[in-house]
């Protein structure tokens, strides 16, 4: 098994040194001073002539320095490729697999599956307010949600304060839902307050609005 570490600064925080000190082979391209050098090469490269640092940015591309896999450190050149021949080689590759038949997914033009879980808000705000009850706290109404669709909902309700409330009075934006302050008491009790609620008929209203544009 051969691991392949490729990293910027290979420094103690992002690569542990009980790591770094078995890496036996070792490249590194163009970097910018002695201690970038020598964190890739090792302690005292620079000292002893091993040089990232002479590369230029655009003459040198590709070109680094090679430790561990002869005898000697050696410059050696990579398999560079610049933005142009790179796209022609991607696109020689997509008509190559085109013409075999062999394309799929997104190469295809697919539309990746809808991963992210599907919920009408209207219709589950009628199912956790009864016709009995006319108006109800957006807060309120959060909770029973997050009962009724914990994975969609469930976020929601964690939220503090006027974030729960403020997170339904935005998602009902759309459907020209507006909202208002009334009176009244927690749900488990405790003292009243005035807070921002939503008229169940408004949510009727949008949702017989909708579905009769569904149905022209």
């Amino acid at each position: 098994m051969i691991l392949v570490l490729a990293t910027q600064r290979p420094d103690k925080d992002s690569l542990p040194t009980g790591i770094s000190a078995n890496v036996t082979i070792r490249f590194c391209l163009r970097v910018a001073g002695q201690l970038e050098n020598d964190m890739i090469l090792g302690t005292s490269a620079y000292k002893n002539g091993i040089r990232a640092t002479v590369f230029q940015p655009k003459m040198d591309a590709g070109i680094g320095y090679l430790l561990g896999a002869t005898a000697m450190p050696k410059v050696v050149r990579t398999a560079y490729l610049d933005t142009p021949t790179t796209q022609r080689i991607a696109d020689r590759a997509h008509a190559l697999r085109a013409s075999t038949g062999a394309l799929s997914g997104h190469a295809l033009g697919e539309t990746p599956e809808q991963l992210t879980p599907t919920f009408d808000l209207l219709a589950d705000i009628l199912t956790v307010v009864p016709p009995s009850e006319t108006k109800v706290w957006n807060e309120a109404i959060v909770d029973r949600l997050a009962e009724l669709r914990p994975d969609i909902y469930g976020v929601w309700a964690r939220l503090e304060g006027g974030a729960k409330t403020a997170q339904l009075t935005t998602a009902l934006k759309p459907y020209g839902i507006k909202t208002m302050q009334v009176w009244g008491t927690p749900e488990g009790g405790g003292k009243g307050a005035n807070r921002i609620d939503i008229t169940r008929d408004d949510i009727v209203t949008a949702v017989t609005q909708r579905d009769r544009g569904k149905a022209s």
